[in-house]
């Protein structure tokens, strides 16, 4: 294993204590999607994941809706319109629940809890489709959206500090990598 694949895994194992540590305090026994949170915070740890929806010859895509219409232009390879709304749920679900604060004030919040379920169905679907196993993963996930953003909302609050409300993901992804060295 590389240094890079250590210190992902590092990363996911630190969030994996938090994650089902909030689940278990909210009463939900789901460790399958515990830990798929716990990876999705891993990832997004690198900011650069954040907006890696793109075209290659084209700047990066900042905001959701502008995600969702390069979806509408895409073609029509079903495994990359899955990685797209996979991208776009795992990122509405970090943004609603680590930084739901953010979101609601800038009016946010409301779009997030309810594309952030669409995204997942699209993938739940597709999924289904091929009869992949991680299918039923994604219906919980889209599912259980609300619940689950209000699990990472309540990870945050009870275990890490408010992040600063100029730069919050910053300063989470500042924070988080102190806690680790």
């Amino acid at each position: 294993m590389g240094a890079a694949q250590q210190a992902q895994e590092r990363l996911r194992s630190f969030f994996q204590w938090f994650t089902r540590r909030a689940f278990q305090d909210l009463q939900n026994r789901d460790w399958e999607v515990a830990d798929y949170l716990s990876e999705v915070l891993a990832r997004f740890v690198r900011t650069e994941q954040l907006r890696r929806v793109r075209e290659p010859e084209r700047e990066q895509l900042d905001s959701v809706v502008e995600m969702l219409l390069e979806l509408q232009a895409a073609s029509q390879d079903p495994t990359q319109e899955r990685d797209r709304f996979q991208f776009i749920g795992d990122y509405l679900l970090f943004m609603a629940g680590l930084f739901r604060e953010y979101a609601q004030a800038r009016g946010f919040l409301g779009y997030y809890l309810a594309e952030g379920p669409r995204a997942y169905h699209r993938v739940w679907e597709v999924e289904r489709g091929l009869f992949r196993p991680s299918a039923r993963l994604f219906e919980r996930l889209s599912q259980g959206f609300e619940f689950h953003a209000g699990a990472l909302h309540y990870m945050r609050k009870t275990f890490f500090h408010e992040p600063s409300p100029d730069a919050p993901v910053e300063d989470w992804r500042r924070r988080v990598l102190y806690l680790l060295n």
